[in-house]
């Protein structure tokens, strides 16, 4: 019999209707929630019983996967008292983490992982703090785990793999190729990194090219609609009747990406961006900031990799001057994410996840000894090295 495992998204839900499958159809929905229904999906499908709680105000099954309704965390705690919350096996902290002493406290058996959406330089410390109630880290995408096996050491035996994935067969395999237009596209939220100097290539490089358009897409909550916020456009111009800024369910969004000369994305301080994903299914060019999140994301003949305002511009003005280069690395970037990030090597990283979950308590706390650092690795060395020339003197 499989495990009983209930996904946590927060205290309260960011979509009044709440969020199911069936959101995602008809709503932009951003990366953190639909990786949520991803690993739910999947759960299921390994033969595990999932529950989703912080998800929205209705209770209804779908698609196999239980949503308990809850409209604050006070509802969240009545329906843990009630027992409507089954007693659970692993619980996965999606995106979030300032649950885990509540989930230790009731349910002290139960494995607590933190899938780490929000496990960024603005957020990675306090993330950490909740270390004791924790019993692994997931990082969503190998650069994002390698950057901070590197970064945090002393942590590293509780990091493991839940990369982000693309819902290949249920929706970037059906969109119909479309034909290329003269279009730039923008897929992330309006507090992305990047975005102001994105406006402010775009408004350069839209004047020496009249009919180039731009369009940006953004998730439903925290944007809006109608205009970018001033913050991003102040001081630039840009000409208002050639951009577009729309929130498209991922069908849809997927569509206009398959269109787009140029995928444009954030700048840096990413863990796992599904849009740079969605560009590579697609089979579009992207630009992208260049840490080690989009060393493993966007490599090498993927796209092009950037870190200030003058790269952007150069790397952009290329792409659209060359469309045959932009066109063989939206082939390139087809074939690698098919190959690294499909629906299925998610599905395989959770059940490594739980693998890693069920070891014994001995085993498990000798795989969690904290790792070394670089600067712990050249003294060693360097101790090594005087240790052998110490017990050649004294052999000979």
């Amino acid at each position: 019999m499989g495990l009983s495992i209930l996904l946590w998204r927060g205290w309260h839900s960011a979509f009044r209707d709440g969020l199911t499958f069936s959101t995602v159809a008809h709503t932009g929905v951003g990366g953190t929630e639909l990786q949520m229904l991803w690993h739910a999906q999947h759960l299921t499908a390994l033969g595990h019983r999932v529950q989703v709680m912080g998800a929205g105000p209705n209770s209804f099954v779908e698609r196999n996967v239980e949503f308990i309704g809850t409209g604050s965390r006070d509802d969240q705690l009545a329906a843990i008292r009630q027992g409507r919350v089954r007693s659970p096996d692993i619980v996965l902290l999606e995106g979030a983490y300032d649950a885990a002493a509540c989930f230790r406290a009731n349910f002290p058996s139960a494995r607590i992982v933190h899938v780490g959406q929000n496990i960024d330089v603005g957020a990675d410390r306090a993330a950490f703090s909740h270390g004791r109630w924790i019993d692994a880290y997931a990082f969503v995408g190998p650069g994002h785990l390698a950057d901070y096996c590197a970064r945090f050491p002393r942590l590293r035996g509780k990091f493991v793999l839940v990369r982000n994935a693309i819902p290949w067969a249920e929706f970037h395999s059906r969109v119909a190729p479309a034909t290329v237009e003269d279009k730039v596209v923008w897929v992330g939220s309006w507090n992305k990194k990047g975005l102001r100097t994105w406006c402010e290539v775009m408004a350069k490089v839209m004047r020496t090219r009249p009919g180039l358009r731009w369009m940006l897409c953004g998730p439903q909550y925290g944007t809006s609609r109608q205009q970018l916020p001033p913050h991003l456009t102040v001081g630039v111009s840009l000409p208002r009747e050639r951009i577009s800024v729309l929130c498209l369910p991922l069908a849809r969004l997927l569509q206009e990406i398959s269109t787009a000369r140029v995928a444009v994305v954030s700048l840096g301080n990413e863990c796992g961006p599904g849009s740079v994903l969605d560009a590579h299914a697609m089979g579009r060019p992207v630009i992208s900031g260049n840490d080690m999140v989009y060393a493993f994301s966007n490599p090498f003949g993927t796209g092009l990799r950037v870190t200030g305002r003058d790269q952007a511009e150069a790397a952009l003005r290329h792409l659209l001057e060359h469309p045959e280069a932009g066109d063989a690395m939206g082939i390139a970037g087809r074939e690698f994410v098919l190959r690294e990030y499909h629906e299925d090597r998610q599905r395989e990283d959770l059940g490594r996840l739980i693998t890693y979950l069920q070891f014994d308590s001995r085993s498990r706390d000798l795989t969690q000894i904290a790792g070394t650092s670089h600067r712990q690795q050249v003294w060693q060395d360097v101790l090594d090295k005087i240790g052998r020339k110490v017990r050649g003197l004294m052999a000979s």
